[in-house]
């Protein structure tokens, strides 16, 4: 090769190589952005009608492992949501366009702090960054817009944002009992009860076998946020009827009855929530310890948050709205203040206990207080 053509090809690997770090670091601002400016155009979308094309043999076997990865990771737990991450990487082995593949890492890497207690960072951004590659594949799948939905929660505090998401996925398919059930839960963190029910009682009319059960089971938040204690012990001791023994119900059946000050019963719900305390979910831990609080064994209350404080020392997952939550109970409220902006800054999605900041009754003294005004101001709200 002559000394010519060695500089035309030295000048063309520069470039080639400026281009690719200029498309990286935009890609990073792009992810990293704290903004709720950040939100996605999704007006050139329109739902439109895919050709089925036939799979090949690693495809097809892509698609079977991919939907074993989902299965596991909508039964979330530390061995689960390993297996989930674990089996999708197969099948984007042999498919490394499967789409449903990168949607379930996004999920499980999502959950990975939670479950596996992974950092959080390193958590959102590998969940981040498996979403991007499945939605720069198939930009109008209903999970992908789900998920998206979820993400700039948990980026961004912007539920502004979240909201017109999960229209456009309405849209394309208004007989989806998830996206029906997530619009729900959002527009209840916004006040707006009426509409929620709506939607929160087409998602469970919509419900399939596969989706019922997650339905069903958080169908109890929105109606407490919204005062409704009386519905949510009634859904859930016919949910019991057929579920004995799921936590959640009884979870719900705890803070319900201890909005309506009868400390003792909700301290028995607790207790059959979490029968393996000090051991158990940290959120089911956290409201077991408030319900010590308000009937009066405040030393009891104590020790299961210290099980907590040491969790969080440890760097294990700790729900720190419900440690937040305690701390008012406690009568600490700068602590509780303290505790709030610490999930502010760690952030999590749709399902974050900050989307009904405005309503939990468990804030209503400190709503009084100048500091809850910046609370709700660093919360998106």
């Amino acid at each position: 090769m002559s000394t010519t053509e060695n500089r035309i090809m030295k000048n063309k690997t520069i470039k080639i190589s400026a281009l690719a770090l200029i498309l990286f670091a935009g890609s990073v601002t792009a992810q990293q952005t704290d903004t709720p400016t950040g939100c996605p155009s999704l007006t050139s979308q329109k739902s439109s009608r895919k050709k089925i094309i036939p799979r090949t043999s690693e495809q097809a076997e892509a698609d079977r492992l991919a939907a074993e990865a989902q299965t596991l990771s909508r039964s979330p737990s530390r061995e689960n949501v390993a297996k989930a991450i674990s089996v999708a990487e197969q099948a984007l082995k042999s498919d490394p366009n499967n789409v449903t593949a990168y949607l379930v890492l996004a999920r499980a890497h999502a959950a990975s702090q939670r479950y596996m207690d992974v950092p959080r960072k390193i958590a959102g951004q590998k969940a981040w960054d498996s979403l991007t590659k499945a939605r720069a594949l198939d930009p109008e799948n209903i999970e992908g817009l789900q998920i998206l939905a979820d993400q700039v929660v948990a980026r961004n505090h912007d539920y502004r944002c979240s909201k017109k998401i999960l229209e456009t996925a309405l849209k394309f398919d208004p007989q989806n009992a998830r996206t029906n059930y997530y619009y729900s839960q959002l527009l209840s963190g916004m006040g707006k009860f009426d509409l929620a029910f709506e939607y929160a009682d087409k998602a469970i009319a919509l419900a399939d076998s596969d989706s019922r059960n997650f339905v069903v089971v958080n169908a109890g938040r929105p109606r407490y946020m919204a005062g409704q204690y009386d519905w949510v012990l009634d859904h859930y001791a016919r949910y019991l009827e057929s579920n004995p023994n799921h936590w959640l119900a009884y979870f719900y059946r705890s803070l319900a009855f201890g909005a309506k000050g009868q400390f003792q019963e909700a301290l028995a719900e607790a207790k059959k929530s979490q029968p393996a305390a000090p051991k158990g979910d940290a959120g089911g831990i956290g409201m077991l310890a408030l319900a010590y609080a308000n009937a009066g064994q405040k030393e009891t209350a104590r020790e299961l948050l210290n099980e907590l404080l040491r969790r969080d020392a440890r760097g294990e997952h700790v729900v720190e709205y419900r440690i937040a939550a305690l701390y008012e109970v406690l009568g600490e409220r700068d602590e509780a203040f303290r505790w709030l902006g610490k999930d502010i800054d760690d952030r999590d999605g749709l399902g974050s206990w900050l989307v009904w900041l405005n309503h939990d009754p468990v804030w209503k003294a400190m709503r009084k207080d100048r500091r809850f005004k910046e609370i709700q101001t660093r919360a998106g709200w």
